[in-house]
């Protein structure tokens, strides 16, 4: 199955040469003008997806009823819009220097991870927040030596340059839907004290823990937690800020440490704490995270299983 869902097709290629094409354009661009026009251009695009924009709106009201629909019509506006400056800053500091990087992307409690490099490694927690590809392109350039368990596209082309791009400054990646056996492969990266970086906001297909958040359950994988109680190494949250001067500004916070025992009741806990970061990040700053996701789409599952099995509730 999944050999035929990653097959390599003309339409792909053709999918791929027009992405390279304008990837090559935006990046001749000045900084600040391919950020402007990657803001209006994915701003634009909402109206060729009503359906997706009506979805997050929908979405946005239930997680703050506090908000009028025209507050929260405007969270979602400028979530697609950020998701256009994520694409113009991605390439443009991936043909940057290592030098001119820094100018424009920073990360604040390094210090946090030099401490544990070599020493117990560690997994980086973090989302889909302003700009969480820039964390990963930071933490190579700070001499980090990382992996990230991400997806892979169903385009194979897209999907290597987009791995390229990603480990441009050094890195791997790791597939959490293209791997025979993802968690040992992680658990080998990780016993070599080295940074494991997983974005743990994405709606799971199986292997899942039920949990509230944002008022609705929605489904977490575990693989966090199990991965830190297993490998007993601590989580840093990382959340990125984008300033009022354009710069991103990558935040280390302070490594939490996982229960010493393993235990199902542990995992859930454990991963509980994690997502209360997320929500603390989503209630500061709505507007920076990808609303287009759909988070809350096993719901109606989650809410029955629970139901079933009210022991699993945390």
């Amino acid at each position: 199955m999944a050999d035929t869902r990653f097959k390599k097709t003309p339409l792909h290629y053709l999918q791929y040469l027009g992405l390279k094409l304008f990837c090559a354009l935006v990046a001749l661009l000045p900084y600040r003008l391919a950020i402007w026009l990657g803001c209006h251009v994915t701003g634009a695009v909402r109206f060729v997806m009503p359906h997706r924009f009506k979805r997050m709106v929908c979405d946005i009201e239930k997680a703050f009823p506090e908000k009028t629909p025209q507050q929260a019509h405007q969270i979602a506006v400028e979530s697609w819009r950020n998701m256009g400056v994520i694409f113009a800053e991605f390439l443009q500091l991936t043909h940057m220097s290592k030098e001119a990087f820094t100018k424009h992307c920073q990360i604040v409690g390094a210090d946090k991870l030099r401490e544990a490099e070599g020493k117990t490694g560690g997994i980086i927690h973090i989302g889909h927040f302003t700009n969480w590809e820039a964390f990963g392109l930071a933490s190579s350039v700070y001499g980090f030596d990382k992996a990230v368990l991400a997806q892979r596209v169903d385009n194979p082309y897209v999907d290597e340059e987009i791995n390229r791009l990603r480990n441009i400054f050094t890195g791997r990646t790791f597939y959490s839907n293209h791997e025979d056996k993802p968690f040992f492969t992680c658990m080998r990266w990780l016993k070599k004290k080295k940074f494991l970086g997983i974005l743990f906001d994405q709606n799971t297909v199986s292997g899942e823990v039920w949990l509230p958040f944002m008022g609705r359950t929605a489904a977490f994988s575990p693989i966090t937690a199990l991965l830190a109680i297993k490998m007993q190494v601590p989580v840093f949250p990382v959340k990125v800020n984008r300033e009022k001067d354009g710069r991103l500004t990558c935040r280390v916070e302070n490594p939490l440490f996982p229960p010493t025992e393993y235990s199902t009741q542990n995992v859930r806990q454990f991963t509980k704490t994690l997502v209360g970061y997320y929500e603390q990040w989503l209630r500061e700053d709505p507007a920076s995270w990808l609303w287009a996701h759909n988070r809350w789409k096993r719901q109606a599952e989650g809410d029955r299983y629970l139901e079933e099995h009210p022991e699993e509730r945390v």
